[in-house]
C-alpha cells in the first residue's frame, strides 16, 4: 500500500512538472542482498523525489557508499535514478542519478 501511494504521489509530482516518470525495480540486482553503490562524481545530490526539479536533501562525494535494502530505479525523461536510504528525506527514501554511482 505504501509503495502504491509513493508511486501515485511521484506520478502526480511528475505530471505537475510536465515530464514523464517511470518507476520500476532494478532487474540486475538481487533484492535480498540490497543494492549498494559507490559515488563516482565529485559531488552528487540525493533528491527527495526522482526528478531533476526535486529538492536536493543531501550531498554525497566521490568514494561514498550509498544504497538501500531494496533495489528500485526510476526515470524522468532522459534522467535515470536509483533508490538510496537517507534520513534527510521525508520518507527515508532518496534518489540519486544513475550516472553518479556504480554498482558494487
Amino acid at each position: 500500500m505504501l509503495t502504491r501511494r509513493l508511486v501515485t504521489s511521484v506520478l502526480i509530482t511528475a505530471s505537475a512538472f510536465g515530464g514523464s516518470l517511470v518507476v520500476s525495480p532494478v532487474a540486475a540486482a538481487s533484492a535480498s542482498a540490497g543494492c549498494q553503490y559507490k559515488v563516482v562524481w565529485p559531488t552528487a545530490g540525493v533528491y527527495e523525489d526522482p526528478n531533476p526539479n526535486s529538492a536536493v536533501v543531501k550531498t554525497k562525494y566521490a568514494g561514498d557508499i550509498v544504497g538501500a535494502s531494496t533495489c528500485e530505479g526510476a526515470s524522468y525523461n532522459e534522467y535515470g535514478y536509483v533508490l538510496v536510504t537517507t534520513d534527510a528525506a521525508a520518507d527515508g527514501r532518496g534518489w540519486m542519478r544513475e550516472g553518479a554511482v556504480v554498482a558494487l
